[in-house]
C-alpha cells in the first residue's frame, strides 16, 4: 500500500498519534523523510518538525555501512511532531523575519553521514549530538537544525 506524502509537519499530524514519539530517517529512495511509529512507516514528509529529540544511531548497521559501502537504515531522529511554525516561533520569536534573514538564530545545523562520523554531529564544532529540544528537518537542506542540543558528556551531567 502506498503511504501518504505530505509537505509540512502539521499535515503529518494527520496520520500519526501525536501523544506518541515517532523516528523519522531519511528515505534516500522517496528523497524524503520517512515517519516511523509502532514500527511502521506512516507518511513520507518534506519537512518535519520534533520536539524531545533523540539522535540514534545503531552500531552494527553503521559498522555494516562502513564494511559494505552501501547504505542501509540505521539512523534515526526520535521525538514529538510538532508544528514547524510553533517550533520557529519558539526559537526564533523574538526575531524579526529580517533579522533571521541576515544570520540571527539560535538554531544549530548538524548532520550524519555514517562514513565520516559515529552520530548526529555540530557541523561547526563537530560535537556529537544526544538529544535536543527540538530539531527541524527539511528535504530542502542537507543539514538538521536543532535547538538547544545536548553532548554525550552533557547528557551525563
Amino acid at each position: 500500500m502506498k503511504k501518504p506524502r505530505v509537505k509540512v509537519s502539521r499535515e503529518v499530524l494527520d496520520y500519526i498519534d501525536p501523544s506518541k514519539k515517532v523516528r523519522i530517517y531519511r528515505n534516500l529512495h522517496k528523497k524524503c523523510f520517512s515517519v516511523k511509529q509502532n514500527n511502521r512507516v506512516l507518511v513520507h514528509a518534506d519537512s518535519v518538525s520534533l520536539e524531545e529529540v533523540k539522535f540514534i544511531v545503531s552500531k552494527a548497521g553503521q559498522k555494516r555501512v562502513r564494511d559494505e559501502k552501501k547504505k542501509n537504515v540505521h539512523a534515526f531522529i526520535e521525538g514529538y511532531v510538532v508544528d514547524t511554525r510553533e517550533a520557529d516561533n519558539y526559537v526564533d520569536g523574538e526575531w524579526s523575519d529580517k533579522e533571521i534573514e541576515d544570520g540571527f538564530t539560535h538554531w544549530q545545523c548538524a548532520y550524519y553521514n555514517p562514513y565520516e562520523c559515529d552520530g548526529f554531529m555540530n557541523t561547526a564544532t563537530e560535537q556529537v549530538y544526544e538529544t535536543a529540544k527540538i530539531a527541524d528537518l527539511s528535504n530542502l537542506d542537507k543539514v538538521i537544525y536543532v535547538f538547544a542540543p545536548l553532548t554525550s558528556s552533557e547528557c551525563m551531567v
